[in-house]
């Protein structure tokens, strides 16, 4: 054998199992938490769960707080994960009303308009999609409930700023079996008084909601808003988690199955606000009430779990992080976790690299049976989960349309804190806008390509 040809078989050897390598190692360190679920069984159920302008850098963000950088939370050890793409009918940067409706009723429309296309068209949307079939539904948010997303839901207006006539088709035409949430001085007393003569239990305040074990529900815990939960008393308001859990304990007792869905609203809010802190511990909070959700998910083989989000805020990026090892836990109160999760945040350096929105995609990450065998580490878009919620209910298998994500250019000014410093760059630069390919991966694949070189080339030299 020549030198020539033992480099040229070197060569192609090497090509071959690159080739085989790359896509392995890209894959290594991303599968999810192999998870077993029995087949369904009985009457279909969803729980979609939302976190409003909740991107991977805000998960990420959480997860350094709550569990550190080797741990995961809930969300993130659901079974099939994927990213989604946001953008509107008249825009590339969505908002609240806009994404919202496309996940309730899988059709793009403009910013501003809920439950209907740019025409003004009514959409159906999956909660009344689940009423056809019998089910019952449910929404709960910590924002005011006639605000963008638990709207999508449950009305059809032109403007999302339109809360009388929003509220209005909530009282008459919505026919939701569980609200919770804010926004009590948006209802009229002659509307409370018309939900409670048709079968509401009206309720204000944590302890009221906890006595409630039958029948509709409609909680309203805010004039406005909910507060965050650096805020939140305790005693009196319900947290994201036990509004999930009352809504899963009222909706579950129909026998035809149900749809709920649950917005952890103020993550926005704080985005908004550039808040890391309150950020953080929003996120963390919404990510509770994704295990109370799971937790169910694990006992009803009939019902799936999705969460998601309607798109990014601020264009939050982890930047640095000097953690020690204490993490909250069980063995802590409320107020010391509350107390230490601040602290954590606090040694995190961040960057909001925009001014409102922006047209990153978004995670999606699902639990049950249903979605095994779909295709991982795909990108699709935010129509498509309307797609797989409504196949879920006609008992149809679940597919997605993988899209590509393009890259952009894009200027940017990037504000980063830490501790009580502020320091303040901007750059140009070319930035994809789907999930960041790990370049550790390359790394493993590349050094793994390269021993195979090597124990070829000693052969060689035996021979």
């Amino acid at each position: 054998m020549t030198d020539t040809t033992s480099l040229t078989r070197v060569v192609l050897v090497s090509s071959l199992l690159m080739v085989f390598l790359l896509p392995t190692a890209a894959l290594i360190g991303n599968e999810p938490t192999n998870q077993t679920v029995p087949a369904d069984e009985g009457p279909l159920s969803i729980i979609l769960m939302i976190g409003d302008g909740m991107g991977f850098e805000h998960v990420r963000l959480a997860q350094l707080v709550e569990v550190g950088e080797n741990g995961s939370l809930t969300m993130q050890q659901l079974a099939w994960n994927a990213s989604v793409t946001t953008y509107c009918a008249n825009n590339p940067i969505t908002d609240s009303a806009a994404a919202g409706t496309a996940l309730a009723t899988g059709n793009k429309t403009n910013r501003g308009m809920l439950g209907v296309l740019p025409d003004g068209t009514p959409l159906e949307n999956i909660v009344e999609f689940g009423k056809t079939l019998n089910k019952s539904t449910g929404i709960v948010s910590t924002c005011a409930i006639v605000d963008a997303t638990p709207a999508a839901f449950s009305t059809h207006v032109s403007s999302r700023g339109d809360y009388e006539e929003i509220a209005r088709q909530l009282v008459e035409d919505a026919n939701m079996d569980v609200l919770l949430g804010g926004g009590e001085l948006y209802f009229s007393p002659t509307q409370i008084t018309t939900m409670i003569s048709n079968g509401y239990s009206v309720v204000y305040n944590r302890s009221s909601m906890v006595g409630v074990t039958s029948g509709k529900l409609l909680g309203l815990f805010a004039d406005d808003d909910m507060n965050y939960e650096i805020d939140r008393s305790y005693t009196t308001t319900p947290s994201i988690a036990e509004m999930t859990n009352k809504s899963l304990e009222l909706l579950s007792q129909d026998p035809d199955g149900f749809f709920l869905m649950v917005e952890g609203g103020l993550i926005d809010l704080a985005a908004h606000a550039k808040n890391k802190i309150n950020n953080a511990l929003e996120t963390i909070e919404f990510d509770e009430a994704v295990e109370v959700a799971l937790d169910y998910v694990k006992a009803h083989s009939n019902v799936i779990l999705i969460v998601t989000a309607d798109h990014e805020t601020e264009g939050l990026v982890v930047l640095s992080h000097n953690l020690g090892t204490e993490l909250p836990s069980g063995l802590l109160t409320q107020q010391e976790n509350e107390t230490l999760r601040i602290a954590r945040a606090n040694n995190v350096t961040v960057g909001w690299t925009a001014t409102y929105h922006t047209d990153w995609p978004v995670p999606l990450f699902c639990y049950g049976s249903a979605f095994s065998e779909l295709p991982l580490n795909v990108t699709i878009d935010n129509t498509d989960t309307f797609t797989l919620m409504k196949d879920y209910f006609l008992g149809n298998p679940l597919n997605v349309t993988p899209v590509e994500i393009p890259t952009a250019t894009t200027t940017t000014t990037t504000t980063t804190t830490t501790g009580s410093t502020n320091t303040t760059t901007t750059s140009e630069s070319s930035t994809p806008t789907g999930t960041p390919f790990d370049t550790n991966m390359l790394v493993i694949a590349a050094v793994g390509a390269a021993m195979v070189v090597v124990i070829v080339l000693i052969i060689i030299r035996r021979r």
